[in-house]
This record gives C-alpha cells, sequence and structure tokens, in this order.
C-alpha cells in the first residue's frame, strides 16, 4: 500500500493491515501516530477537523479511495497519536506533517482539510509548496476578519444544543444530532476533552496566524475553498480572505450547510472535491 518498504525514513514502521482502512500505528520521529488508508494512485492526504474524524474509516474516505491513495493520520495529542507534549503551535503540527510525509517517502500529495484540519494543510503549503500537487481547504480558520469574529467553540461545550446550532444548518437533523448525541458516554466526554484541550494549546490566547495572510502568497498549487453557505463557527467571509491571499483559487459554498460539510452535504462535498482533484 505505501509503495515500498525502502522509501521510510527516520525508522517508521508501516504494518500493513488486512482490513482496509484499519487504524495502524507508525513512528514519526519518536511520535506514535496512528493512520489509516485504503485506495491506489496519487496520495491524498486528509486532515481531520477538531471532531477528530480519524476513529473510523467513513464512507467519505471509501468514496474517496475509489480515485486516490487516500491518507487519514491522526493529529498529535487526538485519539491514540502521541507528541501532544511536542506541539505548542500551529506551525509544530506543519512541521510534524512534513516528517510523516517523509516517513512515508510522500514527495508529493493532493492535501486537504476540515476546519483545524483546513488550517494546518494551509500552514504546510505556505512552507513545502512544492510537496503539494492541489490544496482544499474547507472551513479552515487561520486567517481573522475584523467584521466576522470566529465562533466561540471553548464557551458552549458543555451545552450540546448551543454546540449542534454552532456547527450545523439544521441543528434538529438526524447528522447533527447523530454527530453530537444527547447521551451521557464517559468515553466519548473523555476524547472531546482531549481534542479540545490540543485546539486550546494551539488557538485559545489566538485563534489564527497572524502571519498567515502575508505567507499565502507561496502556494504555487491550484487551490478548492469549499464551504458551507450556513457555517456559524467561521463564516464564509473566512473563505473570501483566503481568496483574497490566494487568487489562484476556486471557491465552492455548499447551501444548507454549516461547518461539517462532510456530514451535513456529504455528497455534495465529497464530488466537489474529487472534481477539483481529478481536473
Amino acid at each position: 500500500m505505501f509503495d515500498t518498504l525502502k522509501k521510510l525514513k527516520y525508522g517508521a514502521r508501516v504494518l500493513l493491515s488486512r482490513k482496509q482502512g484499519e487504524p495502524e500505528t507508525i513512528d514519526v520521529a519518536g511520535r506514535s501516530t496512528v493512520i489509516m488508508h485504503d485506495g491506489e494512485g496519487t496520495p491524498f492526504v486528509y486532515l481531520h477537523s477538531t471532531l477528530g474524524e480519524a476513529f473510523m474509516w467513513f464512507p467519505f474516505y471509501q468514496t474517496w479511495a475509489k480515485q486516490f491513495r487516500v491518507l487519514v493520520p491522526t493529529h498529535p495529542g487526538f485519539g491514540k497519536s502521541a507528541g501532544f507534549e511536542q506541539i505548542d503551535t500551529i506551525e509544530d503540527m506543519a512541521f510534524h506533517y512534513v516528517e510523516l510525509f517523509d516517513a512515508l517517502g510522500l514527495d508529493q500529495v493532493i492535501l486537504g482539510g476540515v476546519s483545524l484540519g483546513g488550517w494546518i494543510a494551509a500552514e504546510f503549503a505556505c512552507r513545502w509548496p512544492e510537496r503539494v500537487k492541489k490544496l482544499w481547504l474547507a472551513a479552515a480558520p487561520g486567517l481573522w476578519v475584523d467584521e466576522v469574529p470566529l465562533g466561540n467553540l471553548f464557551s458552549i461545550m458543555h451545552d450540546r444544543d448551543q454546540l449542534r446550532q454552532l456547527l450545523f444548518h439544521d441543528p434538529n437533523s438526524y447528522m447533527a444530532r447523530l454527530v453530537i448525541d444527547d447521551k451521557e458516554d464517559v468515553d466519548k466526554m473523555l476524547n472531546a476533552y482531549q481534542s479540545l484541550t490540543v485546539l486550546a494549546r494551539l488557538a485559545w490566547e489566538r485563534p489564527y496566524d497572524p502571519k498567515l495572510a502575508a505567507r499565502l502568497r507561496r502556494v504555487q498549487c491550484p487551490v478548492l475553498l469549499i464551504w458551507g453557505e450556513e457555517d456559524r463557527l467561521v463564516p464564509p467571509a473566512y473563505a473570501e480572505a483566503y481568496r483574497r491571499h490566494l487568487p489562484q483559487a476556486e471557491m465552492k459554498l455548499i447551501p444548507k450547510c454549516g461547518h461539517l460539510p462532510m456530514f451535513e452535504a456529504e455528497a455534495a462535498f465529497v464530488e466537489a472535491v474529487v472534481h477539483f482533484c481529478k481536473k
């Protein structure tokens, strides 16, 4: 699946699973990193949101895997991926991923992500533009728009109704209540606290990178900005802000969709990404 083990560097070990999409663990510069993968062809790396949607092989991953070699790593500090103590800034996340790509022998990839994952992808593409074949960002923070402040996830984390209202166009939909249910599940609560702890370290004092806007000119590849029209956490004004600094970018707004297009508008989201990446 990973071409040849001869290309692995820094002692990374890839244990090829028998089951498609099953999580595996590799060593990345001393950090145990969980990764799922399937498919063949051009490497396609998906960076997950703070929701942590790297704990299972979702249908949208499998749809992409029919077209690409899909890799879904879990960020340091999320789930069972180690290395949280080494992550203080969003830049640290970007450097983790260049070391992951080195370890897997990935010279160039299609790179994209949702929310926090999109922010990391943008930071990566600024620093190593030659390693990104195409870049897509969905609902990504990282910039700052004075007129439209970002939503405050931390202040409502205990209120599931408010969380659904912030993250979904229709907070009463089946999918909204499936993703954020009302059950008192200790494991889910602990995972949520863990994820928000990582996010707080990256964005508590300043939920954006003041240097990112000036650095976006370094991105050389085609770019897709894909946003839910009703995103209340990272409003579409942030897509417009990215486009001002990425003149080559095309933008797609998904109607009746909030902050999590991979769940609330899966078909439109997946189709838009595939269409862009296959051009």
